[in-house]
Parts: structure tokens; sequence; C-alpha cells
């Protein structure tokens, strides 16, 4: 029997790589005389570097991903290595966290000379719509007596007037290719400040004027750049960033698509008689883009059988119809963090029990 081992990362205790290992030993002792492919996979989020790094062949200097692509020099951001909640430097309130140093990073690429730009969106820490980006790369933001605001979400609250006209020109022929698993516009109750501000540390009372600041923000970008994106799905991603990529005309995928493209995975899958995915925790929002359902999409598709093996699984009726096999790791009663901390040996029993069954 042929297996195709594709897990996301299980956040906060073992990478997509761990994770396709754990599995693929709880396989193989189960079922010695497999065949196993490992493949780790990841959506936009925290790890896609990781994935991509041996897959484009490039070099690393200063947490960005050099490689050539077409003929062309590309450069790969991550942006949870620059704004992303696991960092020791995120210890601030959310209001006062900012998006400059992916702005930051986006500069150093341009130095390069390079003109081509991947931005993977997932796990940020910050809930500023992009202003942060937009100011590092040449924006000024005034509030209503004309005073510069500060770059994060305190500043979002206060700011009146943008002014674009010393925005970065080489922005001008650069092209944004932007990986993320969120659809979400920018405002409203699937925004980004509603569905993500709470994860952020935004508290439930401040939601509603949070939000009421981002239409503001929204309105006063748009027509500085006389475009309409807010309502763009991915706008809403990394606390607003997508929106101000939108802003810049970068162009919005699937990150868990273009990864699987990237690593091969829809010629290898049509070859498997099982496809093994995960993540930390699968509920009703794996249902919208994250990678094991991108990968039960695809199964479909070629008429291969997938089994979901995650941390936890709130099983539903449309998940349950996603999958044909969804199994939670964490065993019942056991604590959250004791099962984060032996994930590894949990996730390869689970993997060894399941087939074992079949």
């Amino acid at each position: 029997m042929r297996f195709l081992v594709a897990p996301d990362s299980f956040k906060g205790s073992l990478s997509s790589s761990e994770a396709a290992a754990a599995m693929a030993a709880g396989i193989r002792s189960a079922m010695p005389e497999a065949e196993i492919i490992t493949m780790p996979l990841a959506d936009g989020g925290e790890g896609t570097l990781d994935v991509l790094l041996p897959v484009l062949g490039g070099e690393m200097r200063d947490h960005i991903c050099y490689f050539e692509n077409q003929g062309r020099a590309h450069a790969l951001i991550e942006s949870a290595r620059f704004i992303g909640l696991s960092l020791p430097s995120i210890q601030q309130p959310v209001s006062e966290r900012g998006s400059s140093a992916l702005g930051e990073a986006v500069v150093s690429v341009l130095d390069q000379g390079i003109r081509d730009i991947w931005i993977a969106l997932g796990g940020s820490a910050t809930c500023d719509g992009g202003l942060g980006f937009l100011t590092a790369l040449g924006c000024s933001l005034t509030d209503e007596v004309d005073s510069p605001v500060s770059a994060d979400l305190q500043g979002l609250l206060l700011a009146t007037r943008i002014n674009i006209e010393h925005l970065d020109p080489r922005l001008t022929k650069t092209r944004f290719t932007v990986l993320t698993d969120v659809q979400s516009p920018l405002c409203g109750k699937q925004g980004a400040v509603f569905v993500y501000g709470p994860q952020k540390g935004v508290k439930d009372t401040e939601l509603a004027g949070m939000d009421t600041a981002m239409q503001g923000w929204a309105g006063l970008c748009e027509q500085a750049f006389d475009v309409s994106v807010q309502y763009e799905p991915g706008a809403g991603a990394a606390g607003g960033i997508g929106f101000a990529l939108n802003l810049l005309g970068g162009k919005i995928v699937s990150g868990a698509q273009f990864v699987m493209q990237k690593c091969w995975f829809n010629q290898l899958v049509k070859t498997a008689d099982w496809v093994i995915t995960g993540e930390g925790r699968s509920d009703e929002q794996t249902l919208n883009g994250k990678l094991p359902m991108v990968v039960a999409q695809a199964c479909r598709e070629h008429n291969v059988n997938v089994a979901l093996i995650s941390g936890d699984v709130e099983c539903s009726s449309l998940l349950s119809k996603a999958f044909d096999v969804a199994i939670p790791v964490r065993p019942a009663g056991m604590p959250v963090q004791d099962a984060m901390r032996d994930a590894e040996q949990l996730l390869r029993n689970a993997a060894a029990s399941w087939a074992d069954s079949i």
C-alpha cells in the first residue's frame, strides 16, 4: 500500500517536517511493507519558508529566501519571521504592534535589485491594517492636528490623513505574490478585526470601535491610491496587510494551493492509495482554505482516500464529509499543554493505530 503523508505544522509543537516524520513512523510500525512518501506542506503561515526552501533551492540571508524562478531573481518573505505571534519580541499590547518590520524586509529586497517578491502572510501578531507596512515603504500618516501617528494599531485609530507622495518608486515595477489561507475582507463581521483580532489580544469590547476605525482607514487609503480593494478576498489577512498589498497591486493566492503546486503534490497524489494530512486543530475554520481542506479537495478530484489526523478535531457534518476518516491525536481528558509536549509520540501512536485498522 502506498501512502502520501502531507501535513501542515502542528503550531507550537511540531513543524510540518516533524509531523510528517512522526506520521510516517507510526504507519511504518503498523505496516512495515508500506511505501511511504513524506511531503511536508504549508498554507502561507508559519513554516512556509521551511517547506519551500529545499524546493526552490534558494539562499537564506537575514531570514529571507533569495532564489531564481523562470530566469528572474525572486525573494520569499515569511511574515511570521518578522511580525509573528511566536516571536519573543512580541510582548507589547496589540495596540502597540505594527507591521513596519515586514515593510522594512521588503525594502531590503528592493535594495538587492529584486522586483519579484512572494510574501507568506500567515501567523502575524499585528492588526494595523498594514499601516506600519506602508509607513516603512514611504507613506506618511498624520492625525487631525497634522501630527505624525505611530506605525501601529494605535496610529490607525488616530490617522486622518495619508500622504503617498514619497512611496518608494521602485514599487511600481514590483510584483507581489501574496500567499494566505484567509479569504476575509478587511472590515465587517468576517473581517480582520472581528475574526482574528481576539487571538491577537483585541478585547471583545474593543472590536466594534476598532472595526469602525479600520473602515475609516480603508476609505482613507482607497481615496489616496484611487482603488477599491477592501472587500477583496484576503484583504483581511495578517490584520489587514493583505489590504495594503492589494493597494500596491499585489496578487493574493491560496497559500495551500501555491505550496502544493511547487511541491508537485498533484502529480504524486495520483499514485497514492491514501493521503494523510493534519494540523494542530481542525474545526469549521479548516473548511475555509486551510491546508488539510485543500489537500482533501485535491484527493477527491483524483479519487484518492484521505485521512485527517490532527491534534484536536472538532467534528462537524461538513468536516466529516471532507475526509474519509478524522482522528484526534490528543486523548480525551489530556490537558492541551501535555499533548503539545508529547505531540510527536501521540501523533506517531495515532497514525500507527489508524494504519493497523485498515
